[in-house]
């Protein structure tokens, strides 16, 4: 590929230097939105049935690969932050993390522990009506 040989310095400088300095180029910013429908076969005149899709320059997707394997690279090289640290691990979600707080309190309860779950960190007030009626329930 005689192109990506004449190419591939350029792009690995801009990189380097964006690493660099930390700073993202401000054309690696701009990105063309483009309505697109939801599904097939709603009605294409109802503004609703659309979704905005941000195309952003490919430069941009090369710098954020870039980051997320040095990124993932300390991680795994210095390992978490903190025992719970679910973020960027393989196989860790906040599905996982749900599940697990979720094991954890009926584990507690189930051994007849007093256990405490703050509502600050419920997000909606539906949220809290619910965890309300669940603990309620297990009595």
């Amino acid at each position: 590929m005689v192109c990506l040989d004449d190419v591939l310095p350029h792009i690995t400088a801009i990189i380097n230097n964006s690493l660099r300095t930390a700073e993202v180029p401000t054309c690696f910013k701009n990105a063309i939105v483009k309505p697109f429908i939801k599904k097939t076969g709603l009605d294409e005149n109802d503004l609703t049935n659309y979704r905005p899709v941000s195309n952003l320059p490919f430069m941009s997707n090369i710098l954020e690969k870039a980051v997320l394997t040095q990124l993932l690279d300390h991680i795994n090289r210095n390992g978490p932050t903190k025992t719970f640290h679910s973020a960027y691990k393989a196989c860790h979600s906040t599905q996982t993390a749900t599940l697990r707080i979720g094991n954890d309190i009926l584990m507690q309860f189930d051994a007849r522990n007093v256990c405490i779950l703050p509502y600050s960190i419920c997000p909606r007030p539906s949220t809290r009506w619910i965890m309300r009626c669940s603990l309620r329930d297990w009595k």
